[in-house]
C-alpha cells in the first residue's frame, strides 16, 4: 500500500471516526465545527504540499529556482576578496564610495525578483484554501455556532495525522 493511499486512508478514518466522536460529547454543534475545521485544514495542507510539489517537479535539477546570486558565495565571500581582478589601490576614496554605492543598489532585489522567490508562498491552492478556511469560520460565527476548540482540534489533526504516518512508514 503506497504511503499516499495510507494518508487519505488515515484521513478518512479521523474524519468519520472524529466527527463521532465530537458528536458524541457534545452535539451537532461540535460535529459542525469539527468536520468544518477538519476539512479546511485538510484542505490546506493539500494545497501546500501541491504547491511545493509542483514547484520542486517543474524546476531542473542543474539550476536554481531564480537567478539571484548564490546565498553561499554571499557568505563565503562577503567583500568581494577572492574575485578574480582585483581594484586598483590608487583610487582617490570617492570613487570606492560611489562604485560601493552602486554596487549595492545592484544587490538590491526589484519586485519581480521578490515575487519569483515567494513562489511556494504566493500558490493560487494555498491561497484559495485559506479563503475557503476563514469562509468556514465565518460561517460558523455569523451562525453562532463558533466552539474554536473544537474547530482547532479539528483543524489541526490533518497535519498532525499525516505527520504520524509519513514518520511511522518505511
Amino acid at each position: 500500500m503506497t504511503t499516499m493511499i495510507k494518508i487519505l486512508s488515515t484521513l478518512l478514518l479521523l474524519a468519520l471516526f472524529g466527527g463521532l466522536f465530537a458528536w458524541w460529547q457534545e452535539g451537532i454543534e461540535a460535529l459542525i465545527n469539527f468536520e468544518v475545521g477538519f476539512f479546511s485544514g485538510t484542505l490546506v495542507l493539500a494545497a501546500s504540499t501541491f504547491g511545493y510539489w509542483q514547484m520542486v517537479s517543474g524546476s531542473s535539477e542543474s539550476s536554481p529556482h531564480h537567478d539571484l546570486p548564490d546565498i553561499v558565495d554571499q557568505i563565503d565571500d562577503r567583500y568581494g576578496l577572492w574575485e578574480e581582478y582585483q581594484k586598483t589601490p590608487t583610487q582617490d576614496v570617492k570613487a570606492i564610495l560611489q562604485e560601493e554605492k552602486q554596487r549595492l543598489k545592484k544587490q538590491r532585489r526589484s519586485f519581480k525578483e521578490f515575487l519569483k522567490t515567494t513562489k511556494p508562498a504566493l500558490s493560487i491552492y494555498r491561497i484559495v484554501a485559506y479563503g475557503i478556511l476563514v469562509t468556514g469560520v465565518l460561517t460558523l460565527i455569523s451562525y453562532e455556532i463558533f466552539a474554536p476548540v473544537t474547530y482547532l482540534i479539528g483543524a489541526g489533526l490533518a497535519p498532525l495525522a499525516t505527520a504520524v504516518v509519513l514518520w511511522v512508514s518505511p
